[in-house]
């Protein structure tokens, strides 16, 4: 199988789960037939993941802002957010920075007040303008042809514009400590995070060599980790649920001042 990323051969990771992996680049990517994949209805929200829609990454949301502004200084910024689910970062900008010209767009539908909505995929969505910025977070993750992806990102940028990417990291070090648990037959941390519903897998080389064969310049690479109150737990009862979450707790204090989050987000402009 080839990578995803920079068509070297990939080898089998995990075949129970339809995982390869790139030695080269350090991707992972997940092979599913169309009708076994994750839809994006009320209930992906509402249930398969409600507590990570409960607990909105705001810092995540303010790293993202300082970072257009840092790009764009004063001036009234035109956004875009690339699969905006229920618009929280959009909610969220839009009262810190209410004259910037904000629109979402999601292929599922949504209801964003005063804020701009365009409901399809980036493909075949009627985008007329183009804009200073574009965002994505816990996107790209989602995508099978990920490549005419980020050449579409490429074309829907103004000149000096910028994209902001946020996906997870799989050389972070809760991704290490579930491959490694994985050998010793603890399989169940390993399966939750290169979880069916998220079809490639970034480590820090992977990420970055997409967007430069994508014909971006890497501005700003961070890892990090996101509040732990968000963490996707088993709701199977509350004692497996606290333990669970102070696992994950605990390496999220350990990981952040090594570097090692969980999530990467990648700040980028086209090459000239």
């Amino acid at each position: 199988m080839k990578c995803t990323v920079c068509d070297s051969e990939a080898g089998v990771f995990d075949s129970e789960m339809h995982l390869f992996r790139c030695d080269r680049c350090g991707h992972t990517f997940t092979k599913l037939p169309k009708d076994a994949r994750e839809k994006f209805g009320a209930e992906y929200y509402d249930e398969s993941h409600k507590n990570w829609f409960d607990h909105p990454n705001i810092p995540l949301f303010a790293r993202a802002a300082a970072a257009i502004e840092k790009s764009r200084g004063p001036q009234v910024v035109a956004l875009l957010d690339v699969g905006c689910g229920r618009g929280d970062f959009l909610k969220w900008l839009h009262a810190k920075r209410p004259n910037w010209k904000l629109t979402g767009l999601d292929l599922s539908p949504n209801d964003l007040g005063d804020i701009p909505f365009i409901q399809g995929d980036v493909f075949a969505a009627q985008l007329e303008d183009k804009y200073d910025a574009i965002t994505m977070f816990s996107l790209i993750a989602h995508l099978e042809d990920n490549r005419p992806f980020f050449a579409r990102m490429r074309t829907l940028l103004n000149d000096g514009g910028i994209l902001v990417i946020n996906t997870f990291n799989t050389d972070s070090l809760i991704f290490r400590i579930a491959r490694m648990l994985k050998k010793f037959g603890l399989v169940s941390p390993f399966q939750r995070l290169y979880s069916h519903h998220h079809l490639q897998h970034y480590s820090k080389k992977s990420i970055r060599e997409i967007l430069v064969r994508s014909g971006f310049e890497i501005v700003e690479h961070q890892c990090h980790n996101y509040p732990v109150q968000a963490v996707d737990v088993p709701r199977s009862n509350k004692l497996i649920e606290s333990l669970f979450r102070g696992f994950a707790g605990l390496i999220f204090l350990v990981s952040d001042p090594l570097g090692l989050g969980v999530e990467h987000t990648v700040v980028c402009r086209p090459t000239p």
